[in-house]
């Protein structure tokens, strides 16, 4: 399981950022509602934070399903990943591994908006390094960034922090982002403050906070 307080902060992170998904898809978790699931059960795996109790009920296999059709309905197949990632990540009642999806719409992930796209592929690594899907290649790194390290260095640059700027241009360790995102005052945050640190966190590296179990997260989008 979980080897470094980076990735129990990555792992709360990605579920917390997959979660959001979710909720920002709204319409989407709707119309799957209306076709075939059950409207109130999908709605209690929501509102748990996207845990099936099992792999046999009908609202599992509608999900199943909305996540294999992307040129059907794009946001539910969006959904339909999301929820199946938050499933395994978990640790709940879903079985599928999620090899066949990834192989075969791994392309189709990356047309989505950048934060999203982001997400999925933070999702999907973090599953991975929990060995609960199975994925022919791990995401590219630049796969799991919602902006690049050039965007977010322009970004600071031109009137942000400048110690997080220097986090990022000298590729701090994950301790040191850890303690750089602990001291930063959250209330009020600047927005470019937020693409800093959520490149730092989305990174390879990632970053480890102190208490990771319990640290503050990072505002998604």
């Amino acid at each position: 399981m979980f080897t470094s307080s980076a990735d129990v902060f990555r792992t709360r992170q990605a579920v917390s950022d997959l979660q959001d998904v979710v909720h920002f898809h709204r319409d989407a978790v709707e119309r799957l509602g209306r076709h075939g699931a059950d409207r109130a059960a999908l709605q209690a795996v929501v509102s748990v934070g996207g845990v099936f109790a099992d792999d046999g009920s009908r609202v599992y296999s509608t999900v199943l399903q909305a996540a294999a059709m992307p040129d059907d309905d794009f946001n539910s197949f969006i959904v339909g990943t999301a929820i199946l990632l938050l499933d395994r990540i978990q640790m709940g009642g879903g079985t599928d591994d999620l090899y066949w999806n990834y192989d075969a719409f791994r392309d189709h992930y990356c047309l989505a908006d950048p934060p999203v796209r982001a997400a999925l592929m933070n999702g999907f690594r973090t599953a991975e390094r929990q060995g609960v899907v199975k994925l022919h290649e791990a995401p590219r790194a630049e796969e799991c960034l919602t902006r690049q390290p050039d965007d977010v260095i322009r970004m600071l640059e031109a009137g942000g922090d400048q110690v997080l700027l220097n986090a990022i241009r000298e590729e701090t360790n994950s301790e040191l982002a850890g303690r750089l995102w602990k001291q930063a005052p959250k209330s009020g945050m600047d927005w470019t403050a937020r693409a800093g640190f959520r490149l730092l966190y989305e990174r390879p590296e990632s970053m480890s906070p102190e208490m990771p179990e319990t640290a503050p997260l990072i505002p998604w989008y």
